[in-house]
């Protein structure tokens, strides 16, 4: 079996799989060191809350340069990300386990390939980006464990190149604009901005027009609770950094428009029932303010507004930080 056909192989296995997030990468790499293979991988990536984690499924081609499939590795596993996509360019962490099949020209055996490194990416555009990646990779044959790995298991270091290609409309770590919703213009700032937490809300709007920046808590750049945390230390309050956190902070808010006010931070989930994984700062006239994947915008808290009836779909709370 020919490497090319064998990749064929790998994408058509890996489509089968749930995406976990609308990041896909394909990689061609070698493994040096006396192993003279090359390495064909297909990942997706998905975000751990709002973090600096990311994780994906990932399947794997380990094919010997002579040898071919006699001397290979067939297998899928998880890829943990840390400090990816937190800027336009900029290195990130790797650390991997795949399970699968190792193959040698006289037998076959179940295998663990245990993956540890570090890559770098550059995303001139949102949508796509490139990078490089140095890992070290063991082979672990048995398996027995990465600690006392069996005699004919190998291992060494590897490089790869890839393609990251942001795909799909399903919600993801930045918060993608709706589909299908007609334009209309933007919300304009409330005129005038009462409560106790009014400084807060100013200070939030200084903020509008900032980028998206995954991870990002200062004024070049912002995700959901980065941009809440941030403007509530302006004023020396202290938040947590997730979401989840933030929405046990303070004290509870029902969620209808009447019981809010200026300051109250919006908490939203992506599925029914499920945890939140999004928040904004209520800043009044039924509008609210957050980092979506354009930036940091107002948006609309109402039914009739084809963005603002999403967002009211999906508001499951509100907490008071300010009395």
């Amino acid at each position: 079996m020919r490497p090319r056909i064998e990749l064929f192989l790998l994408i058509a296995g890996v489509s089968a799989l749930p995406a976990q997030g609308r990041d896909v990468d394909l990689r061609y790499g070698r493994w040096y060191q006396g192993n003279r293979s090359k390495s064909y991988e297909l990942r997706t990536d998905a975000p751990l809350g709002d973090g600096m984690f990311s994780l994906g499924l990932a399947a794997q081609l380990l094919i010997h340069d002579s040898l071919g499939r006699h001397h290979a590795f067939y297998g899928a596993g998880w890829q943990l990300h840390a400090l990816r996509h937190r800027s336009p360019l900029g290195p990130y962490g790797i650390a991997g386990v795949s399970l699968g099949i190792s193959t040698d020209t006289t037998s076959q055996e179940l295998a663990v390939l245990w993956t540890l490194g570090v890559g770098a990416e550059w995303r001139p555009i949102p949508w796509a980006a490139v990078g490089v990646e140095t890992v070290y990779r063991l082979q672990d044959v048995g398996p027995r464990g990465f600690w006392r790995p069996a005699p004919n298991s190998r291992d060494g270091i590897a490089a790869s190149i890839g393609v990251s290609l942001t795909v799909g409309t399903a919600m993801d770590r930045r918060w993608a604009s709706r589909s299908g919703a007609r334009n209309t213009p933007p919300p304009e700032p409330p005129s005038v901005i009462t409560g106790n937490a009014a400084d807060i809300v100013r200070t939030a709007l200084d903020a509008l027009g900032t980028p998206y920046l995954w991870g990002g808590t200062a004024a070049n750049g912002f995700d959901c609770s980065g941009l809440v945390q941030w403007s509530y230390s302006q004023h020396g309050i202290r938040l947590p950094r997730m979401s989840r956190d933030q929405a046990r902070s303070g004290s509870e808010v029902p969620p209808v428009l009447e019981a809010l006010q200026p300051g109250d931070i919006l908490l939203f989930s992506a599925q029914p029932a499920g945890g939140v994984t999004h928040v904004g700062m209520y800043v009044g006239e039924q509008k609210f303010i957050h980092s979506s994947n354009t930036g940091v915008k107002l948006s609309r808290l109402e039914v009739q507004d084809p963005e603002g009836s999403w967002w009211v779909a999906r508001w499951v709370g509100a907490r008071r930080v300010v009395q």
